[in-house]
């Protein structure tokens, strides 16, 4: 009987645990991304889309973007000259203050951080 409640128990925490990291797992609902042409590069894991690139998701938006290099292993999109930047949701923001880098924002979805 005692052994009952012991299995019993140990898999009552599997699911509570089970449950609880589940729920730490952001699901993203809708993401859309277009653009003319891309050109992956498997080396250096990244993918460069060019020509009115789009992108909506539940965090960012932009639309009729020239050129957006997408980082494969850091999970960053580089985006450059973008128009119709829109911020939906995010978990940080920062600003570098750098006068070079006025044209370019690099979103990380991973971290749900946005860098201008």
């Amino acid at each position: 009987m005692k052994r009952f409640f012991t299995i019993s128990g140990v898999f009552m925490l599997l699911l509570v645990s089970q449950t609880t990291f589940a729920q730490e797992k952001r699901v993203m609902k809708s993401f859309t991304f277009k653009s003319d042409k891309s050109k992956k590069n498997a080396e250096d894991k990244t993918t460069i889309y060019e020509g009115n690139v789009m992108m909506k998701n539940d965090n960012i938006s932009f639309e009729n973007v020239e050129k957006v290099i997408y980082n494969a292993e850091y999970g960053t999109y580089t985006i450059y000259s973008p128009r119709n930047f829109k911020i939906l949701a995010a978990k940080s923001v920062h600003k570098t203050g750098k006068k070079e880098d006025s044209h370019v924002i690099i979103y990380n979805m991973r971290e749900e951080s946005v860098t201008f």
